[in-house]
């Protein structure tokens, strides 16, 4: 098969956009195009758009689809990549059980590969990114919530049903939880995604009747965001240096359970909340050395490489074996 054959579509479903990308066998990205999510959230609107942003995609890189050995397509939700089957889909509506690797494969005439968002950014990572060459790995996703992605033996692990890296909703404590998105209480989610991290800047802000510390001002002009807390750590705010550090510990912690029970090479950290910088990295790895059994306490914990690029290329993975 030439240079021009070893391409693929990899597509990234998002519940605002749609993004789509031509990844050639190195990881380059050849070509790219998005889509803005059907309102709707339709299944038969999402496929209308999906194909639009593959085409437009293919137009970027001057290619057409029989070019491409396939198509990966990475799903914010709980996916059966063995019979094609989304089971359910964070943010859309209507997406019951529905059978999007054929009706993908019959729109393109391709062949399609379905896998969870998370774990096509983990594959993308371990094939391209910081993982390269890395056959056992853990990415964490960290943004609103956490997600998760789990690499072994260069395979992503799914579980029976498709439930495996889901560690944002691991639960971390039991005294007095906090409520998580999910429905559920104690999850790591709720106390290291930034959405975590803002109800408790606020719940730390009713405390402060003294008004020490700058976050009111920020809270009286606007809604609070988790840059806000970074940024005021970094300048000294005694209250946001209080929140970043039982953010990274919970994070850590989290970080640890993972370490404890997959023994992984490499954790990996992506998302929105890595701006934060190479001091919040910091305080998560000094927190896991303390929390960690030997000798997977020395396991390197890196921020990942491919940002919002991961799940597209991840998931055109999906195919370019």
């Amino acid at each position: 098969m030439g240079a021009r054959k070893m391409m693929a579509l990899g597509l990234d479903i998002g519940g605002t956009a749609i993004k789509a990308m031509v990844v050639d066998v190195t990881g380059a990205i050849v070509g790219r195009a998005s889509r803005e999510t059907p309102a709707s959230s339709g299944v038969e609107a999402c496929l209308g758009a999906i194909e639009a942003a593959a085409d437009a995609a293919l137009e970027d890189a001057g290619l057409r689809r029989h070019h491409m050995v396939g198509a990966g397509v990475g799903v914010p939700g709980i996916v059966l990549s063995k019979t094609g089957i989304v089971r359910t889909v964070a943010n859309l509506d209507g997406w019951s059980d529905v059978p999007l690797r054929q009706l993908l494969a019959s729109r393109l005439g391709i062949p399609v590969l379905l896998a969870n968002d998370a774990n096509a950014a983990a594959l993308g990572e371990a094939r391209f990114g910081a993982g390269r060459g890395i056959g056992n790995l853990v990415l964490l996703t960290l943004g609103t919530g956490i997600g998760g992605g789990v690499i072994m033996n260069h395979q992503i692990v799914e579980g029976g049903n498709g439930l495996a890296g889901e560690i944002g909703h691991m639960r971390i404590e039991m005294t007095r939880p906090r409520p998580c998105g999910c429905g559920r209480f104690g999850c790591l989610e709720a106390y290291a995604g930034a959405k975590g991290l803002i109800k408790r800047a606020h719940e730390a802000l009713a405390d402060d009747w003294k008004r020490h510390s700058a976050l009111h001002e920020v809270a009286e002009g606007r809604s609070i965001e988790a840059v806000d807390v970074f940024r005021l750590a970094d300048d000294g705010d005694f209250l946001a240096i209080r929140l970043i550090d039982d953010t990274a510990l919970a994070l850590a912690a989290g970080i640890v359970n993972v370490m404890h029970l997959l023994d992984p090479d490499l954790v990996l950290l992506s998302g929105g909340m890595t701006a934060a910088g190479p001091e919040f990295l910091g305080k998560v790895c000094s927190f896991v050395r303390e929390l960690a059994l030997e000798p997977v306490a020395g396991t390197p914990i890196r921020y990942a490489a491919l940002g919002a690029d991961a799940g597209g290329i991840g998931a055109a993975a999906l195919v370019l074996k």
